[in-house]
């Protein structure tokens, strides 16, 4: 009894092992749409909270950001950081327990679309509404839009490429105060 007892448990270690190391070999497309979904969600999450090199590390090197039909705004490693300091030293707000800043906005991504274009190269979308705190009014709606992006796949990571963001709806009033 105890050697089948012993032998079940063997073989049930073995698939268990078998089943987590095929699937992790074999990453489909489920899995790289789940990436980049993540990828989107951690987004507004490192904008918010992350340090200017955690937001540059989201997007490839060479990556562009663009206001609607517009050039590039920001284009590169550095300028993403620059992008971030200045957007720290606007919004911050009270550092974390852990030294990261945790600014006055937040980025709220939803509705989110991929589509993969071969081997590690995707498209997707996903609206975007940035709530921010005013001394003023406490909570308001800064914009409602939707980032049109671009993914590489890098380093077993996918990263953001290209961002176009396109403004569906915004306080101007609030955004002139903001220094937008």
């Amino acid at each position: 009894m105890r050697r089948r007892l012993g032998a079940i448990v063997f073989a049930s270690t073995l698939v268990g092992m078998v089943l987590t190391l095929g699937a992790g070999a074999a990453a489909g497309p489920a899995d790289d749409r789940l990436q980049i979904y993540e990828l989107m969600d951690r987004y507004g999450v490192v904008h918010d909270f992350g340090t200017p090199e955690d937001y540059a590390g989201l997007f490839t090197p060479d990556a562009e950001i663009s206001v609607g039909a517009g050039p590039a705004v920001v284009k590169g490693h550095d300028a993403l950081v620059a992008m971030a300091q200045r957007d720290h030293q606007r919004f911050g707000g009270a550092v974390t327990a852990d030294g990261k800043s945790s600014l006055i906005m937040r980025h709220v991504v939803s509705n989110r679309s991929v589509e993969l274009e071969g081997k590690g190269a995707a498209r997707g979308s996903c609206y975007v509404t940035t709530l921010i705190r005013t001394p003023d009014n406490g909570l308001a709606v800064l914009s409602i839009g939707r980032y049109e992006d671009e993914y590489l796949r890098q380093g077993g990571k996918w990263r953001i490429s290209r961002r176009r963001i396109l403004m569906d709806l915004g306080d101007q009033k609030l955004a002139k105060q903001l220094g937008f």
